[in-house]
């Protein structure tokens, strides 16, 4: 596993400006909440984590009602340099723009990193015990991981349920679908999982579908979602 993501959450969890002006999550007492429910993050296809860093970001609203938690981790020490430098980058912007509370100044989405992980919380609720990946290359599933998936749904009495339930359904829409991987640290599932997408009806504007949570490797369907989304 390499770095414990958690210590560096509890000891160097960096903060936006606007984090630190409401002091908000301030002390370990605050931030302790937090560290509870963290879920089980595991590297992708069997890397190591060797370096990370985590960031306290800010919703965009005066006072805040939600806190974004980032987690930016890297597979090498020069891949977290070159992420720390784009931090350092960010932060110089912000300064320069953060002249009045009652401003807008940009955040820390997109720094560059092999795992990008997001979740956000209200300000006085409960802390999330799940991550979402946001790293561009999880749509890119191998052709043949993908196949495996697909046919893993086909096969599956839950898909056949669905397809008999959906029965209206314009041919055009397709079979499932292999859309995108899904950490450990979103399903609880300790494997890295493929997420199955069968749409139910699409409009021309919005959409909505079944997304199938596959295994690969142990051949299972470990999760189910339904979803919307709209075009463009």
């Amino acid at each position: 596993m390499g770095v414990d993501l958690k210590d560096r959450l509890a000891q160097s969890g960096k903060r936006h400006p606007r984090v630190e002006f409401q002091q908000l999550l301030a002390g370990p007492e605050a931030l302790a909440p937090v560290l509870a429910a963290l879920p089980g993050f595991a590297p992708f296809d069997k890397k190591t984590y060797a370096g990370a860093f985590w960031v306290l970001d800010w919703d965009h609203r005066l006072p805040s009602k939600q806190v974004m938690l980032r987690l930016y981790a890297y597979y090498d020490l020069g891949r977290l340099a070159a992420g720390e430098r784009s931090f350092d980058a960010r932060a110089e912007a912000i300064a320069k723009q953060d002249l009045f509370p009652e401003f807008d100044v940009p955040d820390f989405a997109g720094i560059d990193a092999d795992e990008a992980y997001e979740a956000e919380f209200e300000v006085k609720g409960e802390p999330p015990t799940k991550y979402r990946l946001m790293s561009a290359w999880r749509h890119t599933v191998a052709p043949t991981v993908g196949r495996r998936a697909e046919e893993i749904v086909r096969d599956s009495g839950q898909y056949k349920i669905l397809r008999d339930a959906v029965k209206e359904r314009p041919m055009g829409l397709g079979g499932p679908e292999a859309a995108q991987w899904v950490s450990p640290a979103e399903t609880g599932h300790p494997a890295w999982s493929v997420e199955v997408w069968f749409l139910r009806n699409f409009n021309g504007m919005v959409g909505e579908g079944t997304a199938f949570v596959v295994d690969p490797t142990s051949a299972q369907i470990v999760g189910q979602r339904d979803f919307q989304f709209r075009a463009g």
